[in-house]
């Protein structure tokens, strides 16, 4: 579900008012908006990727660029340590970057931002400092001397559907906050989608807005991905009415093509994980289970590695270790 999350943001539109409208006007104002370049790769720790998906973001700041770090945070609770799962996700951006940047002798700001949604909506701080336990006197001593940031927070789950059509932003922004909003509860998108259908014409009359809805369409079949797809498509057309039939068919025709080829290349992948399990066992016998979950839970570019390595490596442990 979240991993469908990802394209509603593809259009700059809605990127430049997810920050601009959320951060501070003496922040947001110095940076430049149009300039905002989305960046390649995610950070969430592989566990928590069923409930959280982020997006990275750079653009001018005067000389300099900054990074802008979306988190999507979908879950029935609040995370109170989140500061501290953010600044090890920044942490992550930064080695990332000098990797990219050999020789670089400073760091780019980054700036997080969590859109959250849960049942009770967030309870918690948003500054990493609270998080450290010591008392307000106590923490002001030693506040020099510890990671200190806040991250912005956009919480949308106590905001009536209402209130969220009522935001100034464009109308596409509107309605993937919508979307995201009912995220973990899919029945409702079908359920209120008559009263976003005035949205939805807007954007259709925008320059590229059919393409746009298009992403709607897709996120909502998706999420709904647990029910029978027949038995949505055919809810979905009842509530949007004749006259969106056909984008909405072409959204769902787009949408099991790609599961059949993400459906293929995960194949293909599985398939390259049976062979490197059969190549080690070959070579170092049988394999501690500890092994064969790493194999089963490696990435391509790992895969890629450990190929390479099978032949040549002394031990199992040389095959496996980190780059």
């Amino acid at each position: 579900m979240m991993r469908c999350s990802k394209p509603l943001f593809r259009r700059s539109s809605t990127r430049r008012e997810s920050f601009g409208k959320r951060c501070r006007p003496s922040l947001s104002s110095r940076i430049n908006f149009a300039d905002l370049r989305l960046c390649p790769g995610s950070f969430v720790d592989e566990a928590l990727k069923e409930r959280q998906s982020d997006l990275l973001f750079s653009a001018s700041m005067g000389e300099a660029r900054v990074l802008l770090y979306l988190l999507f945070e979908h879950q029935s609770t609040v995370e109170p340590l989140m500061a501290f799962r953010l600044l090890r996700y920044m942490v992550r951006i930064w080695e990332h970057h000098l990797a990219e940047h050999p020789g670089s002798k400073r760091l780019p700001a980054i700036v997080p931002v969590v859109l959250h949604h849960s049942e009770r909506g967030w309870a918690s701080g948003t500054s990493f400092e609270e998080l450290l336990d010591l008392d307000e006197g106590a923490r002001a001593a030693v506040g020099e001397h510890v990671p200190r940031f806040r991250f912005v927070l956009d919480d949308l789950s106590q905001e009536a559907d209402e209130a969220l059509k009522a935001r100034s932003m464009s109308a596409f922004s509107r309605l993937v906050l919508w979307c995201l909003r009912h995220a973990r509860e899919p029945e409702e998108l079908l359920a209120q989608l008559a009263k976003w259908l005035d949205l939805m014409n807007d954007v259709r009359r925008a320059p590229n807005g059919v393409e746009a809805l298009r992403t709607i369409w897709r996120y909502i079949l998706a999420t709904n991905e647990r029910n029978d797809a027949d038995e949505v498509l055919q809810r979905l057309l009842a509530a949007a009415g004749e006259s969106w039939k056909e984008e909405i068919v072409s959204a769902a025709d787009q949408l099991v093509e790609r599961g059949r080829q993400e459906g293929l290349r995960e194949g293909l992948q599985q398939g390259r994980r049976h062979m490197l399990l059969r190549q080690l066992g070959a070579r170092f016998g049988a394999l501690p289970d500890a092994a064969v979950a790493r194999v089963n839970a490696a990435d391509i570019g790992e895969l890629d590695r450990w190929s390479e390595r099978v032949l040549t490596a002394p031990t199992l442990a040389d095959v496996l270790s980190e780059p």
